[in-house]
């Protein structure tokens, strides 16, 4: 049987941060990918150095593997979810908690990674206009429940809970219950 390439150009649908997760744990995905179909696959940078995925092998079995290559890229991407958003900077501290209590239990609660940066669009003439743009990245619905969790948060600016003062009749009627 005559071997034929096929080049996928994987750095239109895959951002070049996440090949290592399309390479798997020590070239996981794409051993299984090679050993199902019986094609070679490699990764390699063109001149304009894009990254792109060539297999190499029957014709027929060059489809199968195309096809589980578009389903890695489909799962990964899914996975992989990015929602920005812009907030004022003097509330971060509060997003945050102490030594990121807070920030943590919502990643934690929710199963989405947190990033802060600051929004860079008026530094050009000296301005920083106090703003910071938080991304939030996971599948869709992890998304949905960080960001809840976020508004749950900065909503509660202001308002004690009945946890943070012990002298409440709440605080007490709640130890008691959880004691019995």
């Amino acid at each position: 049987m005559d071997s034929e390439i096929l080049n996928y150009p994987i750095h239109r649908f895959l951002d070049s941060s996440l090949l290592g997760q399309f390479i798997g744990p020590e070239g996981s995905n794409i051993y299984k990918i090679e050993k199902y179909n019986k094609v070679a696959l490699d990764i390699w940078k063109n001149d304009e150095e894009n990254s792109n995925v060539r297999i190499t092998g029957p014709y027929w079995n060059l489809k199968s593997a195309l096809n589980d290559v578009l389903e890695l890229v489909s799962t990964i991407r899914n996975k992989n979810q990015r929602y920005k958003f812009e907030m004022p900077s003097k509330d971060i501290g509060f997003l945050i908690g102490k030594n990121g209590a807070k920030i943590n239990e919502i990643k934690l609660s929710s199963n989405v990674d947190v990033h802060f940066e600051r929004n860079n669009e008026n530094r050009d003439n000296g301005e920083t206009d106090g703003r910071v743009v938080v991304s939030v990245t996971g599948n869709y619905q992890q998304i949905l429940i960080g960001l809840r969790l976020i508004y749950d948060r900065l909503t509660s600016k202001g308002q004690k809970t009945l946890y943070e003062d012990p002298r409440t009749r709440q605080f007490a009627e709640s130890l008691m219950e959880s004691l019995d």
